[in-house]
């Protein structure tokens, strides 16, 4: 638990870094992202025992450092499309390419460099609030896993998905929740009293409903990428992040949560100017 505490604290601190000078140094987030999206397929390579398979992973990794440094434009669709293609023609050239590697990597490439993607174009829409609405974001995804590992390790009793991941507990889904909406509400408070320029009319009760509805589908993220490790018999992705594991192992839950904060937030404004 002390190496996943001191990890934690030193991930959360970097990235309240990076957040800090997004307005002097924008690309810096840019640049932070791209490499995110690198390392977590390089761990998906790693599990697929894929990772000297070059005519695969180079492309991919092209690729997918693409729209988080870019952004999803004209220029980042052809590459998409040009990515598309190659992947198609890997069996082509290389008979041998088992399906399954190439489907895999293709559905990852896509899933992660998209969503992380929306960290940029949740900074970007956001302007002056930017860094604002991407740390709500991450602390949608975080203080949810937070919450539910505290809870679950000293008041879970109930199993939440046994076959999936026997150390989650209903108690912990629950505790995660809470410990995101009371997180999201307090980074609200702090930015709006301390940070902002000048006090503007957040909407607490649209910041509740954000982590009621967020702290599920970040849980959906976590589950979902444990299916991945249980079907690559594997504990965790990687070991760069004592405590936690890989990149994948911390960014699994932010992938799904990073979308749907973008989506809510550009649909229903939550800061009234």
């Amino acid at each position: 638990m002390e190496k996943r505490i001191i990890s934690g604290i030193t991930g959360a601190i970097f990235i309240l870094f990076v957040l800090f000078f997004n307005q002097s140094c924008t690309i810096l987030l840019n640049i932070i992202t791209s490499v995110i999206a690198v390392l977590a397929i390089k761990e998906i390579f790693s599990v697929l025992n894929i990772s000297k398979s070059y005519i695969m992973t180079i492309p991919t990794f092209l690729f997918i450092s693409f729209i988080p440094m870019f952004g999803f434009g004209t220029i980042s669709e052809i590459a998409w499309y040009m990515y598309t293609l190659w992947m198609f023609s890997v069996m082509l050239i290389k008979p041998l390419t088992r399906l399954k590697h190439v489907a895999v990597t293709y559905t990852m490439t896509i899933l992660i460099s998209v969503s992380l993607g929306k960290i940029i174009d949740l900074r970007n829409f956001g302007g002056m609030y930017g860094s604002f609405f991407v740390l709500l974001a991450l602390s949608v995804a975080w203080m949810s896993d937070t919450g539910a590992y505290f809870c679950g390790k000293f008041f879970g009793k109930n199993k939440l998905c046994p076959d999936i991941s026997p150390k989650k507990t209903i108690e912990g889904f629950i505790g995660g929740m809470v410990v995101c909406v009371l997180s999201l509400v307090l980074v609200a408070f702090i930015f709006n009293n301390f940070v902002f320029s000048e006090k503007h009319q957040i909407n607490y009760l649209l910041i509740i409903v954000l982590g009621i509805i967020g702290s599920p589908i970040s849980a959906l993220g976590d589950l979902s990428f444990s299916i991945i490790k249980r079907k690559c018999k594997v504990k965790d992705f990687g070991s760069l992040m004592p405590g936690h594991g890989g990149i994948l192992d911390r960014f699994d839950s932010v992938i799904f949560t990073v979308p749907y904060v973008y989506f809510f937030i550009k649909l229903i404004p939550i800061i009234k100017m």
